[in-house]
């Protein structure tokens, strides 16, 4: 079998994830009646002939560049501090490093891709059951940049002192919020880490979560509190943000 240099490897993925990235614009730019069609919609249709016929397929690129310079900082970290062991070529290896291909080249947000990184770099360190962390990668993937803001500074939250009757801390969308009945300890308001979103926005991003198992509603639980106005995150909360958090090789540098 001929031998390759590891920069050949990189070199070659990143060629043909290029290929698989750009094939929808390539048969895009093939089917002229379609681009007719688009291009005759009223305003829209030239600005969306020209992200179909190429500018999206950069963008997307750009993207994977990004979480591929990313991952390769953090790997390289971890292996000057000899926290890395070889991993096998194996099915799961594939299907996992698709699952977040797919999911980078739609990421938008460069926090987001920077927590794919991170995820791939964890896995890379501590090698848990792959379908462990595809499940991870499913959740991350369903989460936007805010979601997963919210569920970090929740987590945080949870995880900086119990409260004095051994309770874990709250966060709240409820602005200038009082301490909870019979309790000293004020939560978190969460409109100063996001003062660009409304109460109803936060309000919707925790209640997706809520569904999602990974904040738990306290509101019902005391008296001068309404639903969906205080949370506490979850075991399930803590787990994932495990998976993508900065590896722990890193935190040592």
């Amino acid at each position: 079998m001929e031998e390759h240099e590891p920069g050949d490897v990189k070199l070659g993925a990143k060629q043909t994830e290029a290929g698989f990235i750009t094939k929808a614009s390539a048969q895009y730019c093939d089917k002229f009646p379609l681009r007719a069609a688009i291009q005759a919609i009223p305003w829209l249709g030239s600005s969306l002939d020209t992200m179909l016929a190429g500018l999206g397929a950069k963008w997307q690129y750009e993207r994977f560049e990004d979480f591929i310079s990313k991952l390769n900082e953090r790997l390289i970290r971890l292996e000057q501090l000899g926290n890395l062991s070889s991993i096998t070529p194996s099915e799961p290896l594939f299907d996992f490093m698709r699952q977040v291909f797919d999911q980078v080249i739609r990421a938008r947000s460069e926090e987001k891709r920077k927590r794919f990184a991170n995820l791939v770099a964890n896995q890379v360190e501590k090698q848990r059951d792959w379908d462990e962390v595809e499940i991870a990668c499913h959740l991350i993937g369903e989460l936007s940049y805010f979601h997963i803001q919210v569920l970090d500074v929740s987590v945080r939250v949870r995880e900086s002192d119990l409260s004095k009757d051994g309770l874990f801390r709250a966060v709240t969308i409820r602005e200038k919020s009082s301490s909870l009945l019979g309790h000293a300890e004020k939560p978190t308001e969460l409109k100063q880490y996001f003062p660009s979103l409304s109460h109803s926005v936060l309000q919707m991003i925790c209640s997706e979560l809520v569904s999602k198992g990974l904040l738990h509603d306290k509101g019902v639980s005391y008296t001068d509190r309404e639903a969906m106005e205080l949370f506490v995150a979850t075991d399930l909360a803590k787990w994932l943000m495990d998976w993508v958090r900065e590896p722990e090789g890193e935190k040592k540098m």
